[in-house]
């Protein structure tokens, strides 16, 4: 542990000079930071933040690395959604309504692109051709349509519910405004005739038709062409801008510093605090630590060892930590495919016997341990939302009692030969629990388990993915168990989401858990049937009851064994700004998958107030 310590400060001090200086050149140099009263406060405050960008900066967002971890400050989303109310926020859109098979957008009035021009319903349409065209996405748009200059109609697929995806339109940055038509202008006829010939082929295979080569060979023909023409703008290198309707915009870009102005035309210009953003090159973690540390940066969100982070306080005073859930759980995922694990009674004994509080502690001390919690497929931050406690009590929660695992192996006729498990047909309980190498807090994980299942007398082995094989090992089910994620609400933050990965989705895949068989848990129905239909309306009425119905039946069938919550710790820093959020505040939940939005809804409704010596 000490070398571990001494290591992680020799890290944090080399943070500390290539703080000081990196270097000769522009290229290298950092951006000198505000420092005194007038920049420090009032309109121009600066807040500094960390992240990674492509370099050279190109600015072009369908370019190699788009335009890194400054994507949610130069672009914006309709809506913002908050998972802890389950609210949508209005942002570019003023309202929507979703109308049969279309969704009706009306855009807020008065916004304006970064150069003062409005920004109108022909923008969206030029978006949406756009990103069709390039990125073969999103399909679930069938046609769009300006019948005025603020009003979208977004016409869906027949195939598509609108209201499941009603959370991807609203929420996605780039389905507004990534390209304005006055920009795209010359791209549009090739990307119109590009998208248009990639959703026939879509929908043609979609219906389970073959597609003819010669179709196929003309898409992909002009598909290439206007990627070349795309790629070759490069609007921050050749103009020096890159207009938008975002909150900031690019001013400055060296492999060190990424400098963001605010929009003066921003809709909110006229209520920020923050007049410039300054992104740190994230070079690591400890390299961002040292930066927290020493003040030269307002918020941050690394990984750290639990020692470092608990002598935050004497590092520096200033310094606060608040965490909120990454929306999705690390668990032990059983290959259904193998025999061995078909059966309920092992599954459930290997649950007893793991002691998923050290497997957090080894892993990532600062996610949720389900030490004690019933397996339902619902994440435990969120749980009380979702499943009543006269619900949850039913259950039995799953919780280190090597005793209760011995019991339940011993009724269903597992045998002890000395020291080593048998299965009632007398052969070893053996199995190989697979882990992507990669993935250093997995493979962490997995040791864990897997040693805690050696010492419970299973012959258990560990088996490393090499990098860039882990989605054809699992989701090819080629494992007998595996670390990986579990149930996991990205998207649509809500059970809904977390049950189609186990029962439709990707986990289903994986485990090949016998989804679409009719479960007497769910009177008759099958779970991903019922699954499906709480995707399609997952705020109706009968949505709690299926939610419940869920629930129990991932409780008991136990397709995977979840460890632990991934969290997402927040570091902020007091010394320069008031107002941050409480920790309880709703809006650290909109956090995962874009923290920037966070810090961009602070600085831009003024919530973050600069201080004054």
């Amino acid at each position: 542990m000490r070398r571990k310590l001494a290591l992680l400060r020799a890290l944090v001090m080399v943070g500390f000079a290539m703080l000081a200086g990196c270097g000769s050149g522009d290229a290298g140099k950092p951006e000198a930071l505000g420092n005194t009263q007038a920049e420090r406060t009032g309109a121009g405050a600066e807040l500094r933040l960390a992240t990674t960008w492509p370099y050279p900066f190109h600015g072009n967002p369908f370019g190699p690395g788009g335009v890194g971890g400054a994507w949610w400050l130069i672009y914006e989303p309709f809506a913002h959604y908050i998972p802890a109310t389950e609210q949508y926020v209005p942002r570019l859109a003023k309202e929507w309504s979703v109308e049969g098979q279309a969704v009706r957008v009306t855009l807020r009035d008065g916004v304006k692109l970064s150069d003062g021009t409005p920004f109108t319903s022909d923008d969206v349409v030029s978006t949406v051709t756009m990103i069709q065209a390039l990125w073969s996405w999103p399909y679930e748009i069938e046609a769009v349509e300006a019948p005025d200059s603020l009003t979208v109609v977004f016409h869906l697929r027949s195939d598509v519910d609108p209201n499941a995806f009603l959370y991807t339109l609203l929420t996605n940055a780039a389905i507004p405004a990534l390209a304005p038509k006055a920009l795209y202008d010359r791209f549009l006829p090739q990307a119109e005739e590009v998208a248009r010939l990639g959703k026939e082929i879509f929908a043609q295979e979609s219906a389970g038709e073959t597609v003819d080569a010669a179709k196929k060979s003309a898409y992909e023909d002009k598909l290439k062409a206007l990627k070349k023409a795309i790629d070759a703008y490069q609007p921050f290198k050749d103009a020096g801008n890159v207009p938008s309707v975002g909150a900031y915009l690019p001013k400055r870009v060296t492999q060190t510093d990424f400098v963001l102005e605010r929009n003066p035309h921003h809709w909110e210009a006229g209520t920020s605090t923050v007049s410039r953003i300054v992104f740190r090159n994230w070079s690591s973690n400890e390299f961002v630590w040292g930066a927290l540390v020493a003040n030269e940066l307002d918020a941050a969100h690394p990984l750290m060892p639990k020692d470092v982070v608990e002598g935050m306080a004497a590092q520096n005073p200033a310094l606060r930590v608040m965490s909120v859930s990454d929306l999705s759980d690390v668990a032990l995922l059983f290959n259904f495919r193998k025999p061995l694990f078909q059966d309920d009674a092992l599954r459930k004994a290997i649950a007893f016997v793991l002691d998923r509080d050290k497997v957090r502690d080894i892993s990532a001390w600062q996610a949720r341990s389900y030490e004690g919690e019933p397996a339902t497929g619902i994440l435990a931050s969120a749980a009380g939302r979702y499943l009543p406690e006269s619900e949850k009590d039913k259950l039995t929660p799953y919780r280190h009692d090597p005793a209760q695992a011995e019991n339940l192996l011993r009724e269903a006729g597992y045998q002890k030969d000395g020291s080593r498990w048998k299965t009632p047909q007398g052969a070893p309980v053996r199995f190989t629990v697979s882990v992507y190498g990669p993935h250093n807090d997995w493979v962490l994980a997995a040791r864990e388990v897997v040693e805690e299942l050696k010492r419970f007398g299973f012959d258990v082995d560990l088996k490393l993915i090499p990098e860039g094989m882990r989605d054809q090992v699992i989701l090819g089910g080629d494992f007998e168990a595996a670390i990986d994620f579990g149930s996991a609400w990205w998207g649509f933050p809500h059970p809904a989401t977390g049950f189609d990965r186990l029962y439709r989705g990707d986990v289903a895949k994986a485990t090949g858990f016998p989804a679409d068989e009719p479960s007497p848990l769910l009177a008759g129905a099958s779970p991903s049937k019922l699954a499906a239909e709480l995707l399609k309306n997952p705020t109706g009425d009968d949505a709690p009851e299926k939610i419940v119905a869920l629930a129990r039946l991932t409780h008991e069938a136990l397709p995977v064994v979840p460890l632990y919550e991934k969290v997402l710790p927040i570091y902020y820093n007091t010394s320069r700004f008031a107002g941050w959020p409480e920790d309880h505040d709703p809006l650290w939940t909109l956090a995962p998958g874009g923290i920037e939005r966070v810090y961009v809804v602070l600085a831009m409704s003024g919530q973050l107030q600069p201080k004054t010596k």
